[in-house]
């Protein structure tokens, strides 16, 4: 399932690119679900989840001035049958348990992630683990390719071994926060990283199907599609056995509505499966 040399890889480098986890019958019918998905909410949307609005237009006639960054459905999980299947491939969750070293994987969340020819732009360098209200960063995502992605369409680039780095460790973002609090001027590591082009990053191509894996304090960033073609990515986030609610880093979040949880307990509930 992984080795011992992808193990020590992913552990180094906070990424994984894995290959071939899904077969093209399994691809067509993730597609074939998200055009119908598309479709609910062009038409007005569905509310059944409060999540479910994010992310996207929701009427044809909603226009912007400047490309979105990108397009997103959240918990894609609760709205297919595939999907659902696909947050519990035994490959896939087996995987995320051996890099996390943990015994069982929790579901934080999945979503379509989308950058349609023309209608997209630069998703700048970040780290995912901050814009979440969890406890440790023993988190990571599984990043499945539904159409091929390469540089020209906006792939992943990663920065290798930024997870590992002081420079942007969770003490390092309290005392940054402080600092930046008295000079928003600063201009700290994180910042600069911030400020980098995703060209500064290593591109992870993917072809139909296959998938990387990576850490949530990885530095990554995609570009823009420059291309006539889509690229669309399904991305499963799986967190560690025992992390917890922690709603003052990410109070916002669009989940912390369906937390059944209080602050500082592990993350369970219904909303938050173990899938493996």
């Amino acid at each position: 399932m992984v080795t011992e040399e992808q193990a020590k890889f992913f552990d180094k480098n906070g990424y994984l690119r894995y290959g071939k986890v899904l077969e093209p019958s399994e691809v067509e019918a993730l597609i074939e679900g998200l055009d119908r998905v598309v479709n609910i909410e062009l038409e007005g949307g569905d509310d059944s989840s409060v999540e479910f609005s994010v992310g996207h237009r929701r009427t044809i006639k909603e226009t912007q001035d400047e490309p979105r960054v990108l397009t997103q459905y959240v918990n894609m999980w609760k709205r297919d049958r595939d999907y659902e299947k696909t947050v519990r491939h035994p490959l896939i969750t087996g995987i995320a348990k051996t890099l996390l070293k943990t015994p069982e994987v929790r579901l934080w969340h999945d979503h379509i992630i989308s950058k349609p020819p023309k209608d997209n732009g630069h998703f700048r360098f970040h780290q995912d683990f901050y814009g979440w209200p969890l406890s440790e960063p023993s988190i990571l995502s599984c990043w499945i390719a539904l159409d091929d992605a390469t540089v020209e369409n906006g792939c992943m680039h990663v920065v290798p071994g930024s997870h590992r780095d002081p420079c942007f460790a969770p003490e390092a973002k309290k005392k940054e926060l402080a600092a930046l609090a008295k000079d928003p001027t600063l201009k700290t590591e994180r910042v600069k990283m911030e400020e980098r082009h995703a060209s500064f990053g290593v591109p992870v191509e993917l072809s139909t199907g296959e998938c990387m894996f990576h850490h949530c304090l990885n530095f990554h960033a995609t570009p823009q599609n420059t291309t006539n073609r889509q690229r669309r990515a399904f991305v499963i986030i799986f967190i560690a056995q025992g992390v917890c609610f922690n709603r003052a880093q990410a109070s916002h979040h669009c989940l912390v509505p369906i937390i059944e949880v209080n602050d500082g307990e592990p993350l369970v509930g219904s909303g938050f499966p173990v899938v493996s």
